[in-house]
């Protein structure tokens, strides 16, 4: 067991780190995250990320499950769908046949960006992650009732990605109103797992829970053996070897690219941008295809009184190899950015629209970002969003606050804040959101981009202090 704990962990963690788009910082001038989601749109400053604290922080998106959709308001307070004062059919007919958990992370290990004359470049080290998750309504069947009875759980997935990416990238002003930016990436797969689940049947009684699977597993990683004769039956232990952690076993390998642009129109005043990211591929050597078709489970057999414990039996999974170690090609989850901002009061208040597209293996969605972007002085820009069309409620909302001096860049966001809380006990939850995450970024700030139009503004104003303003 302690294996799949460690394998787990890995999964989630490599998850969860800090998703690389966050919305709100799109039109953030003085944010370095707003590159990750379009390579054009350029920092105000040149940066060097702090070690390991350069981006931090967490994300999820689901179609269905919020918190809303778990807690019901009683005359006794708060309970959660478990509760016997819930209608269990009500609570049951408003799920999905599937609920899906699309998690997307990217945690930054070293970055460097700079303005030279006529542009800006940038290089970086991330651990990024992608875990897919499809939860059949079955499931929840089966916790909610807790009773006896036969239960259909099949169409359960889960897809886990996780690999290194360097990146060498820059923006280029190929006119005064039009940029264009990129960013070229090497790729090394730490592993890949997909689970597919045909079928999955679950019968519960009063001393036997037994469950009947068939289906796939295919995967690679550091933590896998590869090369299994064809037919051989293995345990989960067998197919996840971390006893013989091993760099040699890091063969994997691919590239991916993001493409940029942002066209600025009315003396500056409306900003047109679009942007397409992680469009690429992990090539996966020598990998093992299994195929699970056993049966598992746990059977209660009584009280030894003698021995003065509980006597249990219980049956794993098996896996057999079905075809010899080889390589397959996986393609990165791919994302589609398009926005428009309109700024006022010299670039100091500014609004904007985004609209976000994520398309993965099987799943895609759309949301729509609406922003106020505020910078009352240079070196301060804050944010706050309302995200549409992601399944979170009216109320919540989004926000950012990014301090950009000359000394250091400190970035503190999140994407949804919800406006309503619900007290389960002590504890107040938010009920409205079905998505979350949490960014935070430090880093030492460098010289400006003198070639930009904000800044011959800023200089031409008085803003900002030149040794030769005639220059």
């Amino acid at each position: 067991m302690k294996k799949i704990y460690l394998i787990s962990i890995i999964a989630i963690a490599t998850s969860f780190a800090a998703t690389a788009q966050m919305r709100t910082s799109y039109f953030m001038e003085g944010s370095t995250f707003r590159t990750d989601m379009n390579p054009a749109l350029a920092p105000t400053r040149g940066y060097i990320n702090f070690p390991a604290l350069g981006g931090i922080g967490i994300g999820m998106n689901n179609n269905y499950l919020s918190v809303s959709n778990f807690l019901y308001p009683t005359d006794n307070g708060t309970v959660t769908f478990l509760n016997n004062a819930v209608d269990k059919k009500d609570f049951l007919r408003k799920l999905p046949r599937n609920n899906t958990v699309d998690l997307d992370g990217s945690y930054n290990l070293l970055g460097f960006g700079g303005h030279s004359k006529r542009y800006f470049w940038a290089f970086g080290l991330n651990l990024k992650g992608q875990t897919n998750i499809t939860i059949p309504k079955q499931f929840f069947s089966l916790i909610t009732t807790l009773g006896q009875g036969n239960y259909d759980m099949s169409g359960m997935n889960i897809g886990v990605n996780s690999y290194l990416e360097a990146y060498l990238g820059a923006a280029i002003p190929i006119r005064d109103f039009i940029t264009v930016g990129f960013r070229v990436k090497g790729l090394v797969g730490l592993a890949q797992t997909s689970l597919t689940v045909d079928k999955l049947y679950v019968n519960v009684t009063d001393k036997l829970v037994e469950a009947r699977m068939s289906g796939h597993l295919r995967g690679n990683s550091i933590l896998s053996n590869s090369g299994y004769p064809v037919g051989e039956k293995l345990s989960m232990d067998d197919v996840f070897d971390i006893d013989h952690i091993s760099a040699d076993r890091i063969k994997s390998g691919g590239a991916a690219v993001d493409l940029g642009i942002e066209v600025r129109l009315l003396d500056d005043h409306l900003r047109v941008s679009a942007a397409v990211t992680d469009l690429g591929f992990i090539c996966w050597n020598k990998a093992t295809t299994f195929n699970a078709d056993a049966r598992a489970g746990f059977l209660y057999e009584g009280y030894d009184f003698d021995a003065e414990e509980v006597k249990t039996s219980s049956e794993d999974f098996e896996f057999t190899a079905t075809k010899p170690a080889g390589s397959y090609t996986k393609r990165l989850n791919m994302s589609l950015n398009f926005g428009a901002e309109y700024a006022i009061l010299r670039n100091r208040i500014s609004f904007g629209l985004l609209s976000h597209t994520k398309i993965g293996t099987g799943f895609s969605y759309t949301e729509l970002t609406a922003s106020a972007n505020f910078k009352p002085v240079n070196w301060l820009t804050a944010t706050v969003s309302h995200t549409f069309l992601n399944h979170n409620r009216p109320g919540v909302f989004g926000f950012a606050l990014n301090i950009h001096p000359r000394a250091f860049n400190l970035f503190i966001g999140t994407d949804f804040i919800d406006y309503k809380y619900a007290k389960l006990g002590d504890i107040p939850i938010p009920v409205n959101m079905k998505s979350m995450n949490m960014y935070v970024g430090l880093g030492f700030s460098l010289g400006r981009a003198k070639y930009s139009k904000a800044y011959k503004d800023d200089v031409a104003a008085g803003r900002v202090k030149v040794k030769n303003r005639n220059k």
